[in-house]
């Protein structure tokens, strides 16, 4: 049976799928040199084939010199990797080189492809930087440093349609390549394009129809305003965000082990996009919530961004642990906020780029006392004046059974606890019995890391009890439990952040016996004022560093972090940014295609309020958002720009995989509508935001379809096309339950004939009625006539059917 159902779906896709463009995959461009071919070169040939030393006459450290070739001729012959002896030497055919070991498969593969497809080398890009300790004028010249200023807008669009800003920069420079955009998409796939784009969810018809019956001249605006007015803006927003700040709902390493609150951070991210927060508050709050807003809850959760990184739950080396918690905020925090790949500095100075190893710890300074908080209790400053005086008259009610509880489980907690804390470093355990009061940072962080273990792996006093003392502790606490009606409701709990109590150690350089360093701001921005030495108040009981590294993100003239944000927003709505490398505007990164769009685009987010709502409405009402996907010229245009980067037309995306999964759910009237709250198991009929998220063991249907794991800061997904995909679409139990559930969506609707019946199925799935030849190939496939009685249709060759909608490219692309 189950072969007849694959047999009949492939048929009819093809059927159903005829003319539906699917973007072809761009080929290796500068961004593959950048990534993949200049960080190999450097690192396994330009030791012995480069500007010091050439052996066999041939250095590898530009295109040209390649070409050139040394003594045994040309290394590389571009577009011809058979002519070509670098690709002979990588595979080992005859000459093998590096000497020192053969490539491993994908590094040979990036290597030939880079060859195959022309040799492209940059004209931006230099293989390395001299490493001075030092920052030159030069290196200041790089365009993301630049000061921000609004450029002047092109006085005159070259098509006449739009006289919109975005689009006078973007035709400009279609003008200049002698190319034309595509025309407006059709109403019908505007809409479904703006849904998916702002919500992240699929129109419903009736939400089709009300806007094809609005010929108002502000129809679109309004259409614009009502989807960034809904709720599920903010979760569909929110989406991108945890995957840049490294979201997840577990520890990571062997256990593994949920964190049942961490909700309550996604929870904020979503309130913060649907409340528009200015983005410099977004930034505050998340680097430093516990001191800028007091006891907000909202805040506290913020501050969850600081406690997503992994933990090893049985880590002995806590020095070393700490330390790597402490360096994933900081590289994390680069690429986020900056836009920077950091992390290769860390060791030494960057290669590439004008960071120093100074930076990177100077940066990490900010965070140096910080400490984890795993059971903060979420309550304003009032509640928790009411809490204290109803908490009061439990804890006086309980005041004996509590004292002879304590009394019986002392012993044993010290046992258990000396048990776990002998298995650490001297030195570590000495900074567990200091008096707290006595204790630096680092001693309250190495603290923390043994006394999370004595939780996690003790088991508790009642472990090591006799059976007497244990009859006798559960006797007491259920008395203790019969006071409860006396006790107030248990608070929420928020995974947050604080500054550790004591002295703040110095912030040490990797592999220096130098002084610690203090906080400061990246060396190639200090002759920028917004990159001064921090001012640093103390907040409180904390030190205020990390409220001082957040106001410097938030500044309106530091020339980097908002060119960042603003380009995440543009790739959201194109699928590539302005600068097609979001999380390095460095020079391992791209530079912007259009670099007058982005700084106008970023000034006017500054003057705009870093509203990231205005900034959706600038862009989707321009013409160029709204082009077709499909251009009458577009062999011409591929000719003169393959990657698209000109705006010549709109991307084919296909749907991301909780947009996968939500539009089924959406499309079977299954899908819950609740915001927030804890997540759920992927059997929930919830948005896809809301399936809990373990880095281990990822939930298949999401993980298959390239769901972010919360390993690392993702700028961009990637968008895999693999067998298993399509195995769980056609043989998978969620989407076969999914097309069940569609059938007696539409049989409950009570249809008259066949084909009111089966119009309203493809409407239902792909959001549009279906041509002439789909409903004459869906009625075939059904076995009946339009006029039949819709009683009359096969309720097993409907399931089939629906099936074959839910793997169609109609709904699993948009255009």
């Amino acid at each position: 049976m189950r072969s007849r159902i694959c047999d009949v779906i492939a048929c009819l896709l093809v059927v159903l799928t005829a003319g539906v463009s699917v973007a072809e995959p761009s080929p290796p461009t500068a961004r593959h040199f950048e990534q993949r071919v200049r960080p190999l070169l450097e690192a396994r040939c330009l030791k012995c084939h480069g500007e010091s030393k050439q052996e066999g006459g041939l250095r590898l450290d530009s295109r040209a010199a390649m070409i050139r070739g040394g003594e045994s001729g040309p290394a590389v012959a571009p577009e011809q990797p058979e002519q070509s002896l670098l690709v002979e030497a990588i595979h080992h055919r005859g000459l093998e080189m590096p000497p020192d070991g053969k490539l491993s498969d994908e590094e040979i593969e990036a290597l030939t492809v880079w060859v195959t497809t022309g040799a492209l080398w940059p004209e931006h890009s230099q293989l390395l930087r001299e490493s001075t300790g030092h920052i030159t004028d030069a290196d200041r010249e790089w365009w993301a440093f630049q000061p921000l200023t609004r450029p002047a807008t092109p006085s005159a669009a070259v098509e006449e349609r739009s006289m919109h800003p975005i689009d006078r920069f973007v035709w400009q420079r279609l003008a200049q390549a002698r190319l034309r955009p595509a025309p407006e998409a059709d109403p019908v796939t505007l809409v479904r394009r703006v849904y998916f784009n702002l919500i992240g969810l699929p129109p419903t018809p009736e939400e089709i129809d009300a806007y094809l019956a609005d010929d108002a001249p502000q129809a679109w605006e309004r259409l614009i305003d009502k989807l960034l007015a809904d709720e599920r803006y903010g979760e569909h927003w929110a989406r991108f965000w945890l995957d840049l700040v490294r979201y997840a709902e577990s520890d990571g390493w062997k256990a593994d082990t949920y964190r049942p609150h961490m909700w309550r951070y996604r929870d904020y991210v979503v309130g913060a996009f649907n409340a528009d927060k200015p983005y410099p508050a977004f930034v505050a709050e998340q680097l430093a919530g516990d001191e800028v807003a007091g006891d907000d809850p909202a805040a506290l959760a913020a501050a969850g961004f600081l406690r997503l990184g992994i933990y090893e739950y049985n880590q002995r080396d806590a020095r070393s642990h700490w330390q790597d918690i402490l360096n994933e905020i900081t590289d994390v925090t680069a690429d986020v906020f900056l836009g920077m790949g950091l992390a290769c500095a860390r060791c030494h100075d960057h290669k590439f780029d004008p960071l120093l190893q100074k930076d990177y710890f100077q940066l990490q300074a900010f965070f140096e006392p910080l400490l984890w908080r795993d059971r903060e209790t979420a309550t304003s400053s009032e509640d928790e004046v009411v809490r204290s005086r109803q908490q009061a008259i439990w804890e006086d009610a309980t005041q004996e059974l509590r004292g002879r509880l304590d009394a019986l489980t002392k012993p044993h907690a010290e046992r258990v606890r000396d048990t776990v804390i002998e298995k650490f470093p001297r030195d570590i355990q000495a900074s567990y019995f200091k008096p707290p009061l006595e204790r630096t940072s680092w001693d309250h962080q190495m603290t923390y890391l043994m006394e999370r273990q004595v939780g996690d792996e003790g088991g508790g006093p009642r472990k090591v009890m006799s059976s007497d003392e244990q009859a006798e502790y559960d006797r007491l606490l259920e008395e203790i439990e019969a006071f409860r009606p006396l006790q107030p409701a248990p608070l929420p709990v928020v995974m947050t952040v604080a500054d550790a109590g004591g002295e703040i150690v110095p912030t040490q350089i990797s592999g220096r016996s130098l002084p610690g360093v203090d906080p400061g701001f990246l060396t190639v921005l200090a002759n920028d004022s917004a990159s001064a030495a921090p001012q640093i108040t103390p907040r409180g009981s904390s030190s205020g560093r990390r409220t001082a590294l957040a106001e410097w993100i938030g500044r309106a003239d530091n020339p980097l972090t908002t060119r960042v944000i603003v380009n995440r927003i543009w790739q959201q709505h194109f699928g590539i940014g302005l600068v097609a490398t979001p999380n390095d505007f460095g020079r391992l990164g791209a530079p912007p295609t259009h670099p007058e769009l982005l700084d106008w685009l970023t000034v006017n987010f500054i003057e705009d309020g870093w509203s990231m709502k205005e900034l959706h409405r600038l862009i989707l009402t321009s013409a160029t958002w709204r082009q077709s996907a499909h251009h009458p010229h577009a062999a011409e245009c591929l000719l003169h720009d393959p990657e698209g980067a000109l705006l010549w037309r709109a991307p084919v995306r296909r749907l991301t995989a909780e947009q996968i999964r939500d539009a089924m759910l959406t499309a079977t009237g299954e899908l819950e509508p609740t915001v927030g709250g804890p997540s759920v198991e992927a059997k929930v009929p919830r948005r896809g935001l809301y399936v809990k998220v373990f880095r281990n063991t990822p939930e298949e249907f999401l993980h298959t379809f390239d769901r972010a794991n919360g390993l690392k800061s993702v700028a961009e997904r990637t968008a895999t096309t693999t067998p298993m995909q399509s195995l769980l679409l056609i043989n998978g139990p969620y989407a076969l339950d999914r097309a069940k559930a569609l059938s007696e969506r539409l049989v409950h609707a009570g249809h008259p004939t066949s084909d009111v019946f089966l119009v309203d199925a493809i409407r239902r799935a792909w959001t549009r009625p279906p041509s002439e030849s789909e409903l004459e190939a869906a009625l075939e496939f059904i076995g009946v006539s339009a006029e039949d009685d819709s009683s009359t249709i096969d309720r097993e060759h409907l399931v089939d059917f629906c099936h074959v909608l839910l793997n169609a490219n109609q709904f699993l692309y948009v255009d």
